[in-house]
């Protein structure tokens, strides 16, 4: 365990660095933004792009892997959004309560499903092994691809179905499609195959560039994961408790019973998957949840409770899967 604790501490310092820089006043909110906007449209897409255009395109093909992690996020997506739903009892509600209702547990069920796969998850495998950064990656994927494109379907046809778009709209696919096209990781992530496939040696100057800027995503992911969480207050109640518990703890054992139990996944990669679900809730579900105008406390509580006990948790998933630096 002492052998673990030497690669995720110094991950996890980092996050707490920027949290309590933030906190303590040495962070205004532009230098926050700031560190955000670098991190997601410089940093990780760079090194997004070097890792997928450096590997033979196979490492992004494992389809059991994709699977039985799509399952098992998808699984828990679905649970929490319909435990999340209150019984109907008494009077019908309005058409208008009931559509918030139903978004409020969307967010939660996304809480409960989108892992910090990005700023958390390629940092910290990325110290376990570069081996394993490909299918951490394809578990990015899995989430942008299933879990966020759903929960956003979801909540523009209820906003859309009550009136709450304003101006002219378009359709929800389009809308869906246009952010994915926009989306720097995304984009990134295609380049990336599209130079894997078409396979042509990379100049030296292009290769420095994009692994100078690549080599700074790390460190600078993890601290804007604290900063981004300074501001914020946490206030613990039995949903918050609940959101957390479905994270940190469902989310992997469901992805472990799939991915080592039914498809027999190359125990790596497994490993890999058990990790990524294991991981934190990311801050995009707040983001998300603001972009609607829902109710987002508890989902704050979650993130930044879920962040803080993931050094723990995320530890011991290290040390029971195996994982070594």
């Amino acid at each position: 365990m002492l052998s673990v604790l030497e690669v995720t501490l110094p991950v996890f310092a980092l996050v707490f660095c920027g949290f309590f820089g933030q906190r303590g006043g040495l962070l205004p909110a532009q230098a926050v933004q700031g560190l955000n906007a670098f991190v997601f449209y410089f940093a990780l897409p760079a090194m997004l792009f070097r890792v997928v255009a450096t590997q033979p395109v196979t490492t992004l093909t494992d389809w059991r892997f994709a699977l039985g992690y799509a399952l098992a996020t998808l699984a828990v997506f679905l649970f929490t959004r319909a435990a999340a739903l209150p019984p109907r009892k008494g009077p019908p509600d309005s058409p208008e309560a009931r559509a918030l209702e139903r978004s409020r547990a969307t967010t939660f069920g996304l809480n409960t499903a989108h892992g910090n796969v990005g700023y958390l998850g390629v940092p910290l495998v990325g110290e376990l092994g570069r081996d394993l950064v490909p299918s951490m990656i394809l578990a990015m994927m899995s989430d942008i691809f299933l879990v966020i494109t759903l929960a956003i379907a979801l909540l523009e046809l209820e906003r859309r179905r009550h009136g709450g778009a304003s101006g002219p709209t378009r359709s929800v696919p389009v809308t869906i499609l246009s952010g994915l096209v926009r989306s720097p990781l995304v984009m990134s992530i295609g380049l990336g195959l599209a130079w894997s496939l078409a396979a042509p040696p990379m100049p030296g100057a292009l290769d420095n560039f994009i692994r100078l800027m690549g080599a700074a995503a790390g460190p600078c992911a993890l601290f804007a994961i604290g900063a981004s969480l300074g501001d914020r207050r946490i206030s613990i109640d039995a949903t918050v408790t609940g959101l957390m518990v479905l994270k940190l703890l469902v989310h992997p054992a469901l992805a472990a019973l799939l991915l080592y139990g039914v498809l027999d996944v190359d125990h790596r990669a497994a490993a890999v998957g058990v990790l990524a679900a294991s991981l934190p809730a990311a801050s995009n579900t707040f983001i998300i949840a603001q972009r609607y105008q829902l109710p987002a406390h508890e989902i704050s509580s979650a993130i930044l409770a879920g962040t803080f006990v993931s050094l723990i948790s995320v530890s011991t998933v290290i040390w029971l899967l195996g994982l070594r630096a």
